[in-house]
Parts: structure tokens; sequence; C-alpha cells
């Protein structure tokens, strides 16, 4: 038990007092179960057409959570909440029997009751039980947080997310909007009939992503072995193996920093389709984001933090190359010359790049000076063949992929390709990468000829995306930390 401050030791002990009080009571306490008939919402909904002051013999049960206790001499009120809602619980010392009154009288804010009573609404207007019988379900020993409009304090609220969740309502309507739009994405992959499976998540190669993962020993194999950066080889084999249409939504986890759009355990969605190319994919992701939308009730125009985004369809699509040259009035291609677009930027701009390809100068530039300034949703296309090792050339502009990744309010929101299906093109690039990783890069990729062997029994014309579940998230409900969106959020420890 974490060590308790002296005024929390005193309330500790005092709980502790009235728990012991419960227990020797005749009335039969802390049973394993509680049927209720109806919840808190529910309640206010069916009887909302009552008049003020009027009292009814309807008797319901509830059981929840006591938010708060009012004590008018005779009379208490108290707040009880449950996954539904909040109600308000109406306790009178003449009505209750002497021994049900005393019992009550050990009750604190925290603790978990079942009560039975008559419907009314009280003089002030407010739907209310008038309680008739109660039992305490579960005692709370600590004290609760003053404020119940919520805690304030971001690490308190992170590391006893609990107590955040108690008290914050806007905190567990996120997590339930979360899990919504996860059903709903369900839903529409399901009814374009994909397949949902499960690959390892516990891998012998850190594969399929470029980012530096997270490593562990399997003491009975004797190898080292990786937490999953991304299962993209792992549904590529399976699409090889015959299946059309796979996908999969997963936790993936990269040993990288933490801000507010990183978390090193996150969500991802990824999905495989045979016989398509990236124009399906970006296609896909549109009806899928407007399914969400409309079972959501989402209008297009979206308010996140302090910018206004158009989310109306069909999105935007263009070229990184087209986005570099309009930003700096600039005219580079694949073939122009390195070291007189490094002057231009230089001289014009100030920008200093020691780039050594036209890709990488073209990435680096949209990296640092654009992709923060698109706003509206746009798939930008045309990523250089460097920095896309599992996508596919473009057969009409040699040094460029087939692969976007899609944006909104300067962040990340999917990433999608038509797949290399060449095994002696991947194998050279996994080689490629490889170099890197010796030199020092820890987030290049590996070799993996397991893989390359796979791909040789060949890889039908392939579309694949991978979609960040949190993010998209954060911007249906407004919120700024990727942590808000995650049930559970990873914090360094206190100490």
């Amino acid at each position: 038990m974490t060590e308790l401050s002296k005024s929390e030791s005193e309330i500790y002990s005092l709980r502790k007092e009235k728990e012991a009080a419960i227990r020797d009571s005749k009335i039969d306490s802390f049973p394993t179960y509680f049927e209720n008939t109806t919840n808190a919402s529910e309640i206010l909904k069916l009887h909302s057409n009552l008049t003020d002051g009027e009292k009814t013999e309807i008797s319901t049960s509830v059981r929840g959570r006591i938010l708060s206790i009012r004590s008018f001499g005779k009379l208490t009120f108290m707040d009880l909440k449950d996954y539904s809602g909040k109600i308000q619980l109406v306790l009178s010392q003449e009505e209750l029997s002497t021994e049900l009154a005393q019992y009550i009288e050990n009750y604190d804010v925290g603790d978990l009751v079942g009560v039975s009573g008559n419907i009314m609404k009280t003089k002030k207007g407010e739907i209310s039980i008038k309680v008739t019988d109660s039992i305490l379900l579960s005692k709370s020993l600590r004290n609760f947080p003053e404020k119940w409009h919520g805690l304030k304090d971001k690490e308190t609220r992170f590391r006893q997310r609990y107590l955040d969740f108690i008290v914050n309502e806007d905190a567990i309507k996120t997590i339930q909007t979360r899990f919504q739009i996860i059903k709903l994405i369900r839903e529409f992959m399901d009814s374009k009939h994909f397949i949902e499976v499960e690959t390892p998540t516990l891998q012998p190669k850190a594969g399929g992503a470029i980012a530096r993962p997270f490593t562990t020993h399997h003491n009975a194999m004797s190898i080292d072995m990786f937490l999953r950066i991304a299962p993209e080889l792992y549904l590529k084999r399976l699409i090889i193996g015959g299946f059309e249409k796979v996908y999969e939504i997963g936790k993936v986890f990269r040993n990288e920093g933490i801000d507010m759009t990183h978390s090193p355990e996150f969500t991802m969605m990824e999905s495989y389709q045979a016989y398509t190319n990236v124009n399906g994919v970006m296609d896909m992701v549109e009806e899928m984001c407007c399914y969400v939308f409309s079972k959501l009730n989402v209008n297009s125009e979206i308010s996140y933090l302090d910018s206004k985004a158009d989310f109306s369809f069909p999105w935007k699509r263009i070229s990184m190359f087209d986005l570099v040259n309009n930003k700096f009035n600039l005219n580079i291609d694949f073939d122009s010359d390195i070291n007189s677009i490094l002057s231009s930027l230089e001289k014009n701009f100030g920008l200093t790049y020691s780039s050594k390809t036209i890709g990488l100068l073209v990435y680096e530039l949209f990296e640092n000076h654009i992709e923060k300034e698109i706003i509206d949703p746009t798939f930008v296309t045309d990523y250089p063949k460097e920095v896309s090792p599992f996508a596919r050339e473009s057969k009409e502009k040699q040094g460029i992929t087939e692969r976007f990744e899609l944006f909104a309010f300067g962040s990340e929101l999917a990433n999608g390709f038509s797949e290399l299906i060449d095994p002696e093109d991947q194998e050279q690039r996994l080689k490629e990468q490889a170099i890197k990783k010796s030199d020092g890069d820890d987030e290049a990729h590996v070799e993996d000829k397991d893989y390359i062997d796979a791909l040789e029994y060949g890889l039908p014309p392939t579309g694949g995306l991978g979609f960040g579940i949190d993010r998209f998230v954060m911007m249906l409900t407004n919120n700024e930390s990727i942590r808000e969106v995650i049930a559970f959020p990873h914090l360094k420890p206190e100490s």
C-alpha cells in the first residue's frame, strides 16, 4: 500500500471504523452480486414528465458509486453514479428504520452501494429516488477528490486513471468513443469481406516499418525476440497464402520518444487487399472514414485544438514534389541537379541540407517545413523510393513509389501503398537498409530472408494500409494529447 500522509491516514482509519460498524450490523452487507431493474439514465428518461414535487409509487433499484453526500436535518441527499450517468437519492430518517438509518450514516463519498426506492421529483425539479432500502457493496477507504468536475493535475489524472474516470465525464466519453470508432471500423471492413486475423506480437525480426524496436529474450529457444513494430510482413504472407482481404487491429510497439502525438505503445489497423493498388487503398480509406462519420453523426467541419478542418469528401490528393515546389518556388524533379537545388535553398531560404539524393531532400523538406501546415485531410503521394522500402516503384516516374500518407491537422493518420512484389528488388532494398543499420541507424530495417523466400512464391498485386486509431480518435474527440485517448498511458516512475 502507498504510504499515506497524516490526514489521509486519519481518513483511512475512520473509514475502517465505519467498515467495521457495517460488518457488525445485522444488515447483510458486501454481497457477491446485486441485480437492479434499470440504470440511472433510463430512470431520468422514463420519468421526465413528472411535475415538480410529484411522488410516485413506482419502485426501482439502482447500484453505483456515491459521488456526494449532503445532509439537511433529517433529510440527506446523495448523488449516485453508475455507468450510464448520475441520479439523486433522497433519504428521510423519519421514513427509514432506526437500524437502516444508523447503517447509512456509515456511508462515505466513494462507497459502492445498492439502493431501492420510489421514483419522485423534488420541488426543485430533480428526478430522484426516495430510498426505502440500501446495502453497502464495497467500502472506499480512501478520500476522493473534492472537485467533482474533474482532477486538474495531469500527472495525477494519468497515474490514477481510475479516479480520472470516476470524476471526469469527458475522460469516460473519450474512451467510449474510441471503442465505438474501433467497432465501426470493424463493421466496415467486415462489410467489405475482409477477414480479421491475428499475427504474432512477439517476432524473431522487427519488420514491416522503419523504427527502433523493444527487445526481449526467449529463454527456451535461447534467441532474442522483438515486440512488433508492425504486423505488415505477416499479413502479406497471408496474401501470399491465398487470403485476398485481411486486416488486423492491434497494438504495435516502438522504442522511441514520447510526445503529444507519439506513444511507445499504440493501436493500428493494418489491411491488405490483393489485386488493388494505392488508388484503391485511398478510395477505401475515404469510404471507411465516411462510414464512421455517418454512424457517429460527425459534422464534416471538425474543430481540433485551435484549428478547423473541412473533412468533406473526396479528400485532396497531391504529390509531395508539388507541395515542395509550391512552398519553395522550385521546379524539383527526380532528375534535377541536387547541388543546384541545395545552393538555391541556401541562397533564397537560408536552409542548409546535406541530403545525398533528390528523393531524400524532397522528403526532408516536406517533413520539416510542410507536414505540420496540412490542416484539411490530404493524401500526400509520390513518396521517394529511399524512404519507402516496401512500396512499389511507379512505372511512370523513376525513383518514386506508389505510396501515400494521409495528413490532417499537421499529423499523419494513415500510410498506404502498392506493395512491392518483386523479390529481387525487395531483397536489394532490405540490404540497403541493413547497411544503414550497421552504420548506426537503429531505426533502419533488418534483412528478412524468410520474407524474401515467401515473396519468391508470388505475391499478387496488393494494396496495403496502416491506419492510426489513436490519432483518429484524438481528432474526433478534440484531445490534444495521445494520452487522453489511451485508457492507461505510459508514464515515467514517480521516484
